[in-house]
C-alpha cells in the first residue's frame, strides 16, 4: 500500500503564481555550501566587525568565517590590518578566537612571533638560519576597508570594488552617528539551520504577530514592510501609540548583503553577523553597542538587550524547525507573499546569482 502523492504543481496558471523559494536542496546539500562559501564569503565585502572594539594599539578581533579563520588587529603605527589566523609554519591559529589586546603576535602552538604588519620576527628554537626564515615569512593578508567605524574584509585575491558592493548602504545610514557608539557586550548563539534559513527570517516581518507576542505589542504591525534596495533592506514600521515612549524597538534596521544587520535602537545597536559555520549549522554573532555605558544606564542598556535576546530565542526555535522540514524531503518550494515577503524574494534573487556564478 502507497502513501499519498505530494504533487509539487500548482493547479493555477503559472502567470498567476507568486515568486517561490529556492530549492530545499540549497539548505542542506554539501556542494552548495561549498559553492556558497567560495562565491559569496570568500568572494564578497563582508562587514566584520565595529572598530570600537579595535580602538586601540594591539586590540584585535578574530573568528571563523565559513570554516576561515580570521583575524583583525590595529598596529602600533595606529592602522588596521586584516590577516588569516593561520600561521606559517604548521597551520595553528595565531591568535585564539575572540576579541581583546595582545602584547604580540604569537602563535599558540610553537611561539612564532608576527609583528602587526604580518611579518615574521622570530621562530623560537627553531635552528638554522633563522633571519632568512622570518625574512621570506609573513602571514597571508586580507584586504580590508571601513565605511565609518564598520570594518569590512574581503578575502578574495582580487575583491569587488568596495564603494560599488557598499550598495545604498551609506545612504541608509547617513543620518546615524554610528562612531557614536562604545563598546559594551557581545553575545554567541549556535544554530541548527543554514545561514540562509535565519537571514530569510530576517527578512520579512510576516511571522511578527505569530511568534513575536513582545515585538508585537510594540509595534503597528498594519505599517511593518520591508523596503530592498541596492545590496541592502531598510525595515520599516510605526510604533503603537501607547509604546511610543517605552518601546526599544523604534530605531532602524538595516540587512547588509550577504551576512550582516545593523539593528539601531533609540539608545544603541546590535551588530549582527550571521555565520556559516556548516551546511545546516549557523553561529549568530551580536555586537552590543551604546552611545552612554555609564553605570546609571546601566539598567536601561541592559534591558534592550534582554529585549533583543527574548526575540533572538523566538527566532531560534522556528528556524531549527523550519531546517528539519527543509531536510525531511517532503518540501521542495513554496510561493512567498507579495506582500510581506519582497524582501526574501530579494535575497534569493541575489543568493541564485551567486550559484549562478559558481555554475551549480
Amino acid at each position: 500500500m502507497t502513501g499519498p502523492a505530494h504533487s509539487k504543481q500548482s493547479p493555477i496558471a503559472d502567470a498567476e503564481r507568486n515568486a517561490e523559494t529556492i530549492p530545499a536542496r540549497w539548505y542542506h546539500d554539501a556542494q552548495m555550501y561549498e559553492a556558497e562559501n567560495d562565491k559569496i564569503f570568500f568572494s564578497e565585502w563582508l562587514i566584520f566587525c565595529h572598530d570600537a572594539l579595535v580602538q586601540e594599539p594591539g586590540s584585535y578581533v578574530a573568528y571563523t568565517i565559513a570554516g576561515r579563520p580570521v583575524m583583525v588587529i590595529r598596529g602600533k603605527d595606529g592602522q588596521l590590518r586584516a590577516f588569516h589566523n593561520v600561521c606559517r609554519h604548521r597551520a595553528s591559529m595565531v591568535l585564539r578566537e575572540g576579541h581583546g589586546k595582545a602584547e604580540a603576535l604569537r602563535c599558540i602552538y610553537h611561539g612564532w612571533v608576527y609583528d602587526s604588519e604580518g611579518c615574521l620576527k622570530k621562530a623560537p628554537n627553531f635552528g638554522g638560519d633563522e633571519k632568512a626564515l622570518c625574512d621570506r615569512t609573513s602571514l597571508f593578508p586580507i584586504h580590508l576597508r571601513q565605511l565609518g567605524p564598520l570594518v569590512f574584509i574581503c578575502m578574495a585575491e582580487n575583491p569587488p570594488d568596495f564603494e560599488a558592493s557598499l550598495g545604498d548602504l551609506p545612504a541608509a545610514i547617513r543620518s546615524v552617528d554610528l562612531s557614536a557608539y562604545k563598546f559594551y557586550d557581545m553575545a554567541t548563539h549556535p544554530l541548527a539551520c543554514n545561514w540562509k534559513t535565519y537571514i530569510e527570517n530576517y527578512m520579512e516581518g510576516y511571522h511578527i504577530p505569530a511568534i513575536h507576542p513582545g515585538l508585537n505589542r510594540d509595534i503597528d504591525f498594519s505599517t511593518y514592510r520591508v523596503i530592498p534596495e541596492n545590496r541592502i533592506a531598510r525595515h520599516e514600521t510605526g510604533l503603537r501609540a501607547e509604546r511610543a515612549e517605552d518601546a526599544v524597538n523604534n530605531g532602524l534596521w538595516v540587512w547588509v548583503w550577504p551576512n550582516c544587520a545593523l539593528n539601531i535602537y533609540k539608545n544603541g545597536m546590535n551588530l549582527e553577523l550571521v555565520i556559516p559555520t556548516g551546511p545546516e549549522t549557523t553561529e549568530l554573532r551580536y555586537c552590543y553597542l551604546f552611545t552612554d555605558i555609564s553605570p546609571d544606564k546601566e539598567a536601561e542598556n541592559r534591558r534592550t538587550i534582554d529585549v533583543s535576546l527574548e526575540v533572538t530565542r523566538e527566532d531560534i526555535e522556528l528556524c531549527e524547525i523550519v531546517q528539519k522540514n527543509l531536510r525531511a524531503g517532503i518540501y521542495d518550494t513554496g510561493e512567498l507573499s507579495p506582500r510581506h515577503e519582497n524582501g526574501v524574494v530579494y535575497f534569493h534573487d541575489m543568493v541564485r546569482a551567486a550559484h549562478k556564478k559558481a555554475r551549480l
